[in-house]
Parts: structure tokens; C-alpha cells; sequence
């Protein structure tokens, strides 16, 4: 769905904002990909400092930060 802003993340090191899905709620996280899978991708968190695992498929939206 988003693949190309998950990858120019990952590639030149951009910070993205996510919608993303986890269960019920909703919530908005600030991220840079560091590795991306078939399924999931690894990144850093800035909400919760600290590399977290996202779903691609919980991914919402994905915008570049200014």
C-alpha cells in the first residue's frame, strides 16, 4: 500500500508519519524504517523511543515529515 514511502524511509533515512491500526485503536506514530519484510517492517519509534515491528497491512497512511 505504501511501499514507496516505507522504502525512500528506509533508503535516505526520511522520518514518516503512520496511521496505524493495532487492534482497535487508532494511533499516529512518527517512524524511520530501518528494514523492511514481506510482511512487517522494523523501525524506530519515536512515540515509544525504541525500534518496534509494525504490520504493513495495519498501516493506514503514510506521509513525510517536514
Amino acid at each position: 500500500m505504501f511501499d514507496y514511502e516505507l522504502k525512500t524511509s528506509l533508503s535516505e533515512h526520511k522520518i514518516i508519519n503512520i496511521m496505524y491500526l493495532k487492534g482497535e485503536e487508532i494511533t499516529l506514530r512518527k517512524i524511520r524504517v530501518l528494514k523492511i519484510n514481506n510482511s512487517d517492517i522494523k523501525a524506530y519509534c519515536y512515540l515509544r523511543h525504541g525500534i518496534r515491528h509494525f504490520r504493513k497491512d495495519n498501516i493506514l497512511a503514510a506521509v513525510y515529515t517536514n
